[in-house]
């Protein structure tokens, strides 16, 4: 990780009047590090690499929209159905992971990262440890199911932040629903 460009970029210095440089690059550091854990969990060192500048304009990109967010809806904090879907949809959009080896057609790697990444940290948000649901033979076969839904969708479907969002929601509420 080099030196992030949102202090050299004039146009995203607006984002300081809603966040705090520590936030933007903790959040930066965050994703980034969840990124390479997926991509090793996957034993894909040494097929792809992360683009910084796509992945530092995902974030960049984010957080300008959060932060139009808090201003059409005057608001100070966004719930996590927000963050987790913008986020994911940036991610999505940017395409910061690139493949440096030929993979058998099909293999979209944003997307298959994307869930690597997001679907864990939602289920988290629910309540739930991702590693003890997949214990779960039912659950198992359930989030399978559902997240080969979702990466189809991302690769074929047209979806938006707030398409996202309202995914997010509803998995929240399944899950609020199902623990009771």
């Amino acid at each position: 990780m080099g030196e992030f460009i949102f202090f050299k970029d004039e146009k995203y210095k607006f984002l300081l009047k809603y966040f705090t440089e520590d936030k933007i690059h903790s959040r930066f550091k965050s994703l980034w590090d969840d990124t390479v854990t997926v991509i090793k969990n996957l034993k894909l060192e040494d097929s792809v690499y992360i683009d910084e500048e796509s992945f530092q304009m995902f974030i960049l990109d984010y957080f300008a929209d959060i932060a139009r967010l808090k201003d059409f809806q005057d608001i100070k904090h966004v719930n996590a159905d927000k963050i987790y879907g913008y986020e994911l949809y940036w991610f999505l959009r940017r395409h910061p992971v690139h493949l440096i080896k030929n993979m058998p057609k099909g293999f979209n790697i944003n997307e298959k990262i994307a869930l690597g990444i997001f679907f864990p940290r939602i289920l988290k948000e629910a309540g739930y440890e991702y590693k003890k649901v997949l214990k779960n033979q039912d659950h198992h076969k359930k989030i399978i199911v559902f997240t080969n839904l979702l990466r189809y969708n991302f690769e074929y479907r047209t979806y938006t932040q707030q398409s996202l969002e309202l995914m997010i929601e509803a998995f929240f509420c399944g899950c609020a629903i199902a623990g009771k």
